[in-house]
């Protein structure tokens, strides 16, 4: 079965991908990861799209990745960094350079790979049934990719608690420490999401790309120069034509 499809609406200005593995948590393997990431950035760089929301068919969103099979032999640093670390961090810088808000919508598990993905999308929101964990650490998985996922949305203790304890986080603590934005009961899920689209899809395309590129460097640099960002960003949007 395809790990997840793409549905293209120009006349809603909306592109959703939807992960479409329910029996097996929708968990991904490395490469349909790296096919993931891709969908998502070509999605956004369509014009007429202005976010691509993100779901999960069953009970969990994404209850990690798929390991590869062990070897005989451990595997070398290259063999590592092409299998699992490449498609991981592809996937995160795809979903940065995608040029519109990237929604997640949760309704049930965000474990590892699933956790670190949703708090890698712009926007967020979750069913009060959502859990959402990082336990690599059982075992003995340094999640070092995930932490860098969420390093800049979660406060720092709680994150270390996080990983240290691998204790599992609601939905309403994920709401607390910045993980998602929103938390609804589950039968309000949609509803909530698509009152999130509508704000979204109308306004402009350049005005939601640039508050995305904005978000995404200006905690990275002084108070100085993100003043000083935030006033040419501002500049170039007033002085574009209006259009999308």
């Amino acid at each position: 079965m395809t790990a997840f499809t793409v549905d293209m609406n120009p006349a809603a200005h909306v592109a959703t991908v939807r992960l479409t593995r329910p029996d097996d948590g929708n968990r991904l393997t490395g490469d349909d990861i790296v096919a993931l990431g891709r969908a998502i950035r070509q999605a956004g760089e369509d014009a007429g799209v202005k976010v691509v929301v993100v779901r999960a068919e069953g009970r969990d969103f994404c209850l990690g990745r798929i390991p590869n099979p062990k070897g005989a032999t451990p595997p070398s640093f290259l063999q590592i960094q092409k299998t699992v670390t490449d498609p991981i961090l592809g996937l995160y810088a795809d979903v940065r350079a995608t040029p519109v808000p990237v929604l997640a919508v949760v309704q049930g598990e965000a474990r590892g790979f699933g956790c670190a993905f949703t708090g890698q999308c712009d926007l967020a929101i979750a069913s009060t049934r959502a859990i959402f964990s990082l336990p690599e650490m059982e075992v003995n998985l340094p999640p070092t990719l995930a932490i860098s996922a969420v390093l800049h949305k979660v406060p720092l203790k709680k994150l270390t608690h996080l990983v240290y304890t691998r204790e599992t986080m609601t939905a309403e603590q994920a709401l607390q420490f910045g993980l998602v934005g929103e938390v609804v009961e589950p039968d309000d899920l949609d509803a909530a999401a698509n009152r999130i689209i509508a704000r979204l899809t109308d306004r402009r395309r350049p005005a939601l790309r640039t508050i995305k590129q904005y978000l995404g460097a200006a905690p990275h640099v002084d108070p100085a120069a993100a003043a000083r960002l935030a006033e040419a960003m501002l500049a170039g949007i007033l002085s574009s034509p209006d259009e999308g």
